[in-house]
């Protein structure tokens, strides 16, 4: 009686706890729809809303930045605006947890001034005077005792002093969070601090947004 008394406690605690919480952004493949069907698109997170876009039946790499109150809608990005896909036609994929891989590459950019990153294993910067800069990724780590943050450190060519040799890479933080381009109507689920050590004791400090790459 004492053990069953006991496990039907047990059952009890685990029921009460909470299922964890899907951490987005995060990679879906669309599933569940016919082949001569697509995935709409739409203006809100409803069935009546207007439709503003598709995905292919069979489409993958689809990047949901976040689930509305409901949790049966996803925000994706089309086009230069994001709407809404029903995340029942939606299926996970398994490698979308960008913050805790290291090998999870990413596109980031930012405007004013203008510039972009590829953040793999040899991480290239671009900036208006200069283009295509090729760094070696040093580190990435998740945040300690917190999700959705990481940081990364890459090294590029050390440059040359008065005193001597000058360190030169790039330093970034990235946080999921929703982040505008200032541009479009697309909302990103990746904010990026990046500081950019340039030698010669120069150095620009630049933010903007990613978005997972495929």
């Amino acid at each position: 009686m004492r053990k069953r008394f006991a496990a039907a406690l047990l059952w009890l605690a685990c029921a009460a706890l909470p299922a964890a919480a899907q951490e987005f952004p995060a990679l879906y493949s669309v599933a569940g729809v016919a082949a001569d069907d697509v995935l709409n698109v739409r203006s809100a997170p409803s069935a009546g809303a207007e439709i503003i876009g598709s995905l292919a039946p069979d489409q993958t790499g689809v990047e949901v930045v976040l689930a509305d109150d409901s949790g049966k809608w996803g925000l994706v990005n089309i086009g230069e605006r994001s709407g809404w896909a029903a995340l029942r036609f939606l299926d996970l994929e398994a490698s979308s947890d960008w913050h805790r891989r290291q090998d999870q590459p990413l596109d980031c950019f930012g405007t004013e001034p203008f510039w972009s990153l590829t953040l793999d294993e040899t991480p290239t910067l671009s900036t208006p005077d200069r283009p295509g800069t090729a760094f070696t990724l040093q580190a990435r780590e998740p945040a300690a005792g917190r999700s959705g943050k990481s940081g990364f450190y890459a090294a590029g060519q050390t440059g040359s002093g008065l005193s001597g040799p000058e360190p030169a890479g790039i330093f970034g933080t990235l946080t999921s969070g929703q982040c505008s381009d200032g541009m479009s109507d697309r909302t990103y689920g990746i904010a990026i601090d990046l500081l950019h050590l340039r030698g010669a004791g120069k150095m620009d400090l630049l933010t903007g947004c990613c978005s997972l790459a495929p």
